[in-house]
């Protein structure tokens, strides 16, 4: 295990200085750690000036809304028609009830009834 430890440079806690020292890339490795570096910043500097974008597009959005306020007016009508208006009855809501209460009492008359079809014979 030593030896193995004393191969890749690690030192453990009790002994020397107590860190654990990592062996200087050579070669390939160290390219990679560049290229790796390369890459993270070049990561960091596009999330940057992408968070800016989005920052300055919410800061200008009043304006941009503004102008197109003119294009799109905003409706003031309410929308007060909620009924149906090909409907013949003068009242939806008590129909809409009238059929939910048949629905409320068909299925608690199947859930109480002791054959599973249904049926009550």
């Amino acid at each position: 295990m030593q030896m193995l430890l004393k191969q890749i440079g690690l030192k453990l806690l009790g002994q020397g200085q107590g860190a654990f020292p990592l062996p200087e890339p050579v070669g390939p490795e160290a390219n990679n750690l560049v290229d790796g570096a390369v890459v993270a910043l070049v990561g960091l500097m596009i999330v940057f000036c992408v968070l800016i974008v989005i920052s300055l597009f919410i800061a200008a959005l009043p304006r941009i809304l503004e102008k197109l306020s003119s294009v799109w007016p905003e409706v003031d009508e309410p929308a007060s028609n909620t009924g149906h208006p090909d409907s013949l009855v003068a009242d939806d809501g008590a129909v809409l009830a009238a059929i939910g209460f048949v629905l409320h009492t068909e299925f608690q008359r199947q859930l109480e009834s002791p054959d599973p079809a249904g049926r009550t014979g």
